[in-house]
């Protein structure tokens, strides 16, 4: 296979270097303001002294975390076996309470419409007042 410009241009990297001279002009407040203040390069020396002791330390790192890791999903999915429980059971109490609640209203509409038939069938025998203009 050929390397195709048009393939691989996107992992190529940009051939100017305008961002870069910009990144100048960005990066020397922050620069100055770190020479000014010691703590700050302290504080980056300690980060970068972390880094390389956990590297150096990973499998010491790994080997006490790893137990502490599969304790916490052994607990993880208790947890979720447990609220798939209780969400089934709530689940079901409002299909329940929801059903309850349509015989209700279904019971409440039939008797309004039962009082509505009876007063209609009630004024159809009744003679209309005549209007009178």
């Amino acid at each position: 296979m050929t390397d195709l410009r048009e393939t691989l241009s996107r992992y190529r990297l940009p051939l100017r270097r305008d961002h870069l001279k910009h990144a100048q002009h960005l990066t020397g407040p922050a620069m100055r303001y770190a020479s000014r203040n010691p703590m700050l390069m302290i504080g980056a020396g300690l980060l970068a002294l972390a880094g390389v002791l956990a590297f150096t330390n990973r499998r010491k790192i790994a080997s006490t975390a790893g137990p502490l890791i599969e304790d916490a999903r052994v607990r993880g999915q208790a947890l979720m076996e447990e609220a798939a429980v209780k969400s089934h059971a709530l689940m079901g109490e409002a299909t329940a309470k929801t059903h309850e609640l349509l015989e209700t209203a279904r019971a409440k509409g039939e008797a309004v419409a039962e009082k509505v038939s009876s007063v209609r069938r009630g004024a159809a025998g009744r003679a209309a007042p005549n209007d009178v203009h």
